[in-house]
């Protein structure tokens, strides 16, 4: 008979984790139309905004956003030809939906991501397995933003798992340090072959 398992629940990061992201798409389909810009360098300022901030935690609007968004940096484009190419830095990382289907079968499975209604609205409509994830943590609905340790006791909450027995996986060692203080497990995510073994090793899969 086997042990009885130490995680109960696992808990995903979204973007580069679930889902691979190109930000870069950014500065090849919008930001290029700037003059005398170096579009690389805008969306790193964009990144870091204190609009982006705004934004994610639900403290502005779509449309705000994006008007605010075109009055800072000199943008022309309307808003659905800019919700459009928002949206289009997302494509399928390979395997990861291959993983998430024979995980739910073994444990609960949560979603904790810093996200924007446009892109959680595009890849819940655009990436179907997403909708295993049936209460997921949004910054833009939650308030907060990792590695603020609300966010992360919210995401065991919606899996109905004490804290010590989730493990959280992300691609950024900020967020994964922040999910170790408030007790979680926590790895970072480096590739698809690589966390299919980790889970192997805890008996998840």
């Amino acid at each position: 008979m086997r042990a009885k398992k130490s995680t109960e629940a696992v808990i995903f990061d979204l973007g580069r984790v679930l889902v691979d992201v190109d930000i870069h798409k950014l500065s090849r389909n919008v930001l290029a139309r700037l003059p005398e810009e170096d579009p690389e360098q805008v969306v790193e300022q964009i990144m870091k905004d204190d609009l982006m901030v705004r934004y994610n935690t639900g403290r502005i609007s779509s449309e705000k956003f994006h008007t605010s968004l075109c009055e800072k940096f000199g943008l022309t484009v309307g808003f659905e030809e800019f919700a459009r190419l928002w949206c289009g830095i997302f494509s399928p990382m390979n395997g990861m939906e291959e993983i998430v289907r024979r995980l739910e079968r073994n444990v609960r499975l949560g979603l904790l991501s810093d996200t924007d209604p446009l892109h959680w609205d595009y890849l819940s409509g655009n990436f179907p397995f997403l909708s295993v994830f049936s209460q997921p943590t949004l910054s833009y609905q939650v308030g907060v933003m990792k590695p603020h340790k609300e966010i992360y006791l919210q995401a065991s909450r919606h899996v109905d798992t004490p804290v010590e027995k989730c493990l959280y996986i992300d691609d950024l060692s900020h967020n994964v340090f922040g999910a170790k203080a408030v007790g979680m497990q926590a790895v970072q995510f480096t590739g698809p072959d690589r966390l299919d073994i980790l889970l192997q090793e805890l008996d998840l899969l």
